[in-house]
């Protein structure tokens, strides 16, 4: 039995069982605390970029496309409010049109294989020096000492105060999503993107054939179906699109007062020097139209892990994130402005569409 305290991880999303999994591999004792139940529906676009299949590949979930049945996505159909239209063919490997829940379910499931212990519907309360001068996290039933702590506990957390987080403040500016499922129905393309003022409406297909909606609005708009409804009066594409799909089939999900600013990537514990690194959302989250928060989540949870190796895993871990996300970060902060302005898409759409390699760049980009 290894002596040593285990890794912790808060958080059993993606980037938590990402670690989870590289850990574990490597013959780490790790244990996971899930707030929730791992593979409940989340607000998420649920649109897994192709440069995942590396991080799938090196946790050996490889067969993810075979074990799950992804909908493969290759075409991309952008509408404005003014009529303006933009198709784009995605360059290389299909993208995936997969829900977190069968996604997280999965990855649970190897996480637990691997040997990792996870602990469901059980909130972290607080961190504190053990006797040892390890980490201890503490939850209402139980405290346990760690030697590391990887963070990915989503885009809010009542962590985020106690560890001094920008995000437990007001951030500005403010967004609010919304996302709901709909009956299978044809597309006019694999993925649709429909700009609206202050913000987007994506419409994808998910492995079981339904149809996935979901919004990033100005904070201003309320986090409801009947928001986009009402918006869809103003945008005859969306209008006709929201027709087509009918009423959700369950209950709409929304999020309200998040933002896209940066937040704490590593850190080191004032009182036991135990090192805390933050991976997922809840170190930075990306602008939601490049879909490629997922497979952030998968690679940032395995460097953060794989971090914790290191002789010095602050340092070790803020390199390798740099080096990950530096680029695309900044590249897609600079491409949301423009979709958060429906009549720069205007302007833009013809031009751009008469320029395949641009739009081939600034995807690729996005990606690191």
């Amino acid at each position: 039995m290894n002596p040593r305290p285990p890794l912790g991880v808060v958080g059993g999303g993606l980037a938590g069982l990402a670690a989870a999994i590289a850990a574990a591999q490597r013959g780490r004792e790790v244990l996971v605390w899930e707030s929730g139940e791992i593979g409940r529906d989340k607000v998420c676009g649920e649109f897994l970029s192709p440069e995942a299949e590396e991080d799938l590949d090196a946790l050996g979930c490889g067969d993810l496309a075979s074990a799950l049945n992804p909908a493969p996505l290759r075409t991309v159909a952008l509408f404005g409010a003014g009529g303006a239209r933009l198709d784009l063919t995605l360059p290389g490997r299909p993208a995936l049109g997969l829900t977190r829940a069968a996604l997280e379910t999965f990855l649970a499931r190897r996480a637990r294989d691997a040997g990792a212990v996870i602990h469901e519907r059980t909130p972290v309360r607080g961190l504190s020096p053990s006797p040892s001068r390890a980490l201890e996290v503490r939850t209402p039933s139980s405290a346990h000492a760690v030697r590391a702590l990887v963070l990915s506990m989503g885009k809010r957390s009542t962590l985020d105060a106690p560890l001094g987080l920008p995000r437990a403040r007001a951030e500005r500016p403010s967004f609010v999503a919304i996302k709901a499922y709909c009956a299978k129905t044809p597309l006019e393309a694999d993925v649709e993107l429909h700009v609206v003022p202050g913000g987007y409406v994506g419409v994808n297909p998910v492995e079981d054939g339904r149809i996935g909606v979901c919004a990033l609005l100005d904070g201003a708009f309320r986090p409801a179906w009947p928001t986009l409804l009402d918006l869809a009066t103003r945008h005859p594409a969306l209008g006709r699109r929201l027709t087509s799909l009918g009423a959700p089939t369950e209950k709409p999900r929304g999020l309200a007062r998040f933002g896209f600013g940066a937040q704490a990537i590593a850190r080191t514990c004032p009182t036991t020097g135990a090192p805390l690194l933050f991976a997922g959302d809840a170190a930075r989250l990306v602008p939601s139209f490049t879909g490629d928060g997922m497979a952030i989540a998968l690679r940032s949870g395995r460097l953060a892990s794989l971090a914790t190796f290191s002789p010095d895993p602050i340092r070790a871990y803020t390199r390798a994130f740099s080096r990950a996300f530096s680029a695309r970060f900044l590249v897609a902060g600079a491409l949301h402005g423009l979709f958060l302005r429906p009549p720069f898409f205007e302007l833009l759409a013809p031009l751009v569409g008469r320029a395949p390699r641009l739009v081939e760049m600034l995807y690729r980009a996005t990606r690191g």
